[in-house]
């Protein structure tokens, strides 16, 4: 007799496992629900993951910041040690005129960039070939190293107060060449702004 209760209660329906819901339907007695979030040890190791990629992008912005803000300094400290580095700045005006004489004659470029005035002017008067400062500077730099065979000579014709007129005489062997050099001076100093060339 106590078998049969045993067996009624093992075939009741109080006792028959529940089966779990699945997506609003039955799902068979073998189904598992996965659980909508991850167990708690993925969670934390995602975590770091999240957080060790916020640090290397943050230290990688503000690594190329640093960077960047070197370059700018670097690239602005030079160009103020350039502008502080003209060594015609301060002195006179015969030295600008043999500055300019040595780069037409032996070839000299080393101040051509403080030696000419922004708006300078280059004209041969025999055959009206005329030239700006980029042009005149690039001829120069053409030339570079080459120096003429001939006697160089200047002089001063005239000064008063910031601006001067000089000559410069170049005797080659078959025929001379004399350059007339209007200087101005400003707050770099002595510029040459203007030459015309004559061949007399």
């Amino acid at each position: 007799m106590n078998k049969q209760v045993d067996i009624g209660i093992m075939h009741s329906p109080i006792f028959l496992p529940q089966l779990p819901r699945n997506a609003g339907a039955w799902s068979n007695r073998y189904s598992v629900n996965l659980p909508t979030t991850l167990p708690l040890k993925y969670q934390i190791r995602n975590r770091e993951n999240n957080i060790h990629i916020t640090l290397k992008t943050t230290d990688m912005k503000t690594t190329l910041k640093t960077i960047a803000a070197a370059l700018i300094m670097v690239t602005s400290l030079s160009s103020f040690a350039s502008e502080k580095a003209n060594p015609l700045k301060n002195v006179e005006s015969d030295m600008v005129i043999g500055s300019y004489v040595d780069a037409v004659t032996v070839g000299s470029i080393d101040l051509n960039k403080f030696l000419f005035a922004d708006d300078f002017q280059y004209r041969n008067v025999n055959n009206n070939d005329r030239a700006g400062k980029k042009e005149y500077i690039k001829h120069l730099k053409a030339n570079k190293g080459n120096k003429y065979d001939c006697k160089s000579s200047y002089e001063i014709l005239s000064q008063d107060g910031k601006v001067c007129v000089a000559k410069a005489t170049m005797a080659f062997d078959n025929f001379t060449r004399v350059d007339y050099i209007t200087l101005n001076q400003g707050k770099d100093g002595w510029k040459v702004s203007k030459v015309e060339t004559t061949y007399p």
